[in-house]
């Protein structure tokens, strides 16, 4: 099984999570505001191509308002793409966070 690193810096408005070694999870975030689910960001290249989190969810929704599964690559929230992982902005302090492995 690969190495993966996680890194989450909490502040008073947001959360920022990284992770690294992968892009083969899902992390659900648990704030004041509920519960959200990141999926990892689609459409890049990577060995582990059709990962079980990999959403048609991601990104905008209807309407131009932001799914409750990430935001879109302008957003303020969600999930942008990193050299060897990705990068999730919550838009509130977190105060639990789970990270959920693909299985290979």
């Amino acid at each position: 099984m690969d190495e993966i690193d996680i890194d989450a810096r909490v502040t008073d408005d947001r959360t920022v999570i990284d992770v690294s070694g992968t892009r083969d999870v899902a992390v659900v975030v648990r704030s004041g505001g509920g519960e959200r689910i990141y999926l990892p960001p689609e459409g890049f290249d990577d060995p582990i191509d059709g990962s079980p989190y990999t959403s048609p969810y991601q990104g905008a929704g209807a309407g131009g308002e932001e799914s409750p599964y990430g935001g879109g690559s302008s957003s303020t929230r969600g999930v942008i793409d990193t050299a060897d992982g990705f990068r999730i902005t919550h838009p509130e302090p977190a105060t639990e966070f789970d990270v959920f492995r693909g299985d290979k």
